[in-house]
């Protein structure tokens, strides 16, 4: 990276997934993806990346975002390039863009209710992504081994968020989402089986992989699935929130959507957890 001209100081709101690395010691960071409305820089670990995030980018979880759009920014850097990262600040050619307020990314919230036919109706048909999750998430409800399903997932397909990671995104969010002793015994033990296998995937995708597992997702993501799964939500907000996740990337969002299907098919035919209410109308005591 050549030296920084005339850079001008930019505020930006941080994400506390990535906040320890950017107030942390400045250091050279390589570049790993350039787009209109972000930057993509790796940040030490295969799994470790930052999202510089122009106002109308896409809210990943894992970002340092801006109050300015893409149309006013200029990046100045290719992928490859280094820049600086730390001391509060991510350094480019033409800008200095420091994390002035951590924000709340989007996570997904465990609703007490197990979700039943009828919502996961509601989704796309999920297709072959869906059947293998299906079997994903059977084999974790019933404590099985998850070695195939997961192996068969992560990094399969292109580009930089392969569909396979996407659709394993589906299925830890989904899985987050119900509040049920299995659901929390079996993310737990999805989490450990996928984790360790993302050297097998792109950094970018790895570290929203790892973001799902903690919950986090884009803001419409996490709102679908609680319009989906918890009870009384208000679905008059549906169609257009499910539109805007599908127009996600090239697939993204539905190979996601996907991944949350065939875990909510089988999360449906869990039993009740004692705490969930019962059926509308049903006779109460």
């Amino acid at each position: 990276m050549g030296e920084v001209h005339e850079a001008g100081l930019v505020g930006a709101a941080v994400s506390p997934l990535v906040a320890g690395a950017v107030a942390g010691a400045a250091t050279r960071r390589r570049v790993l993806g350039v787009f209109d409305t972000c930057v993509y820089v790796e940040l030490g670990a295969h799994e470790r990346v930052l999202a510089v995030l122009a106002s109308d980018a896409l809210h990943l979880p894992i970002g340092l975002r801006l109050a300015r759009p893409s149309s006013i920014m200029h990046w100045g850097v290719e992928p490859g390039d280094e820049v600086l990262v730390g001391a509060g600040r991510v350094v480019l050619p033409h800008h200095e863009i420091v994390a002035s307020r951590l924000a709340r990314p989007s996570r997904v919230h465990a609703a007490p209710r197990v979700p039943t036919v009828a919502d996961v109706e509601l989704l796309p048909d999920p297709g072959v992504l869906g059947e293998l999750t299906l079997d994903l998430t059977s084999a974790a409800l019933d404590g099985r081994s998850l070695d195939d399903g997961v192996l068969g997932l992560v990094g399969a397909g292109r580009g930089l968020t392969p569909s396979g990671d996407d659709a394993l995104c589906g299925v830890l969010l989904a899985l987050a989402s119900v509040e049920h002793p299995t659901t929390a015994r079996s993310l737990a033990a999805l989490r450990d089986r996928v984790l360790p296998a993302l050297s097998r995937t792109t950094s970018l995708s790895a570290a929203l992989v790892v973001a799902a597992s903690s919950g986090y997702a884009v803001p419409d993501v996490v709102r679908l699935i609680t319009l989906t799964v918890r009870p009384g939500a208000d679905r008059t907000a549906y169609a257009p929130t499910l539109e805007r996740v599908l127009a996600i990337g090239h697939s993204s969002g539905r190979d996601l959507l996907s991944g949350v299907s065939g875990a909510l098919r089988a999360l449906a035919l869990l039993e009740p957890h004692p705490t969930t209410p019962p059926p509308e109308g049903a006779h109460r005591a």
